[in-house]
């Protein structure tokens, strides 16, 4: 009896620790290169009170905008682009705490590359990959033969893209892959990051996460309307809840996810 009181005790310990560990907030934001209304990028920013943003799609224009309205909060700023050729090709890092190892790595293939840095996360250093995939190009007026033929030739350069992004890993190390993948779930580079064990923060909380758009677009006769900004991360981590904060301005809506560390990805 005192023997089986004692594991009981035990375990409601482990429990209560669990539910008191250290949590990490992060969020994924693409702004759209044209978005003038940086009112409501900041209500969503604010909604999300993430740790760390994110963010693609930036310009130096709006890169000014939020570095200054953000400064109290996310003192931690850091903006990069590739050559200025794409008017969407750059990204950002809005850190409430400071980031180590910012590099990043152009397109060898694709259109943007990717953005990454560390962070402290429970003590302990956590890989952060911010990207951007290369967006499907499909010509007005196309039939579905044409459309067909402009996904399977995004579907191959995304293959290359999210090679690269796996090449920069160490899977057996905390990480989080973030950012606006252009590609629905069941596609190549989600899958990718999948078979190797990353797990999707939304979808891992959420029901029929991709009922869920992330993003929407207003084609003709209906609306196009996706999840494809996804937040993946190695089983060091665990969701506790993810949600996804419309506002206008942006095509894309922000996607935020409260993480907690766990012994699991230890293991690997």
């Amino acid at each position: 009896m005192i023997r089986s009181i004692a594991l009981l005790v035990a375990f409601l310990g482990i429990l209560s620790s669990a539910a008191s560990g250290e949590t990490f907030t992060i969020a994924t934001y693409n702004l759209n290169w044209g978005n003038r209304r940086g009112d409501q990028i900041l209500d969503a920013v604010s909604e999300a009170d993430a740790d760390l943003i994110c963010f693609q799609e930036t310009t130096p224009v709006s890169e000014t905008f939020l570095k200054e309205r953000l400064a109290k909060t996310y003192p931690h700023f850091h903006s990069v682009g590739h050559q200025g050729k794409y008017l969407g090709e750059r990204f950002v890092f809005a850190s409430k705490t400071s980031l180590a190892n910012t590099r990043y790595v152009g397109p060898a293939t694709g259109l943007f590359g990717f953005f990454s840095a560390s962070i402290p996360i429970a003590g302990e250093s956590v890989h952060i990959v911010n990207v951007h995939l290369t967006p499907f190009q499909v010509q007005r007026g196309g039939g579905i033969t044409d459309a067909m033929t402009a996904v399977s030739a995004t579907e191959q350069i995304h293959s290359s893209e999210v090679t690269a992004i796996i090449q920069s890993l160490d899977i057996k190390k905390p990480t989080i892959v973030i950012g606006d993948f252009n590609s629905l779930s069941s596609f190549n580079a989600p899958n990718r990051l999948v078979e190797l064990g990353f797990i999707d923060s939304f979808a891992s909380v959420i029901t029929d996460a991709d009922t869920h758009p992330t993003w929407h677009w207003p084609t003709r006769p209906l609306p196009l309307a996706l999840r494809i900004d996804y937040i993946f991360h190695t089983p060091h981590f665990e969701t506790i809840k993810s949600e996804i904060i419309k506002r206008d301005g942006s095509d894309h809506s922000l996607v935020v996810s409260e993480l907690r560390r766990t012994d699991v990805g230890d293991a690997r």
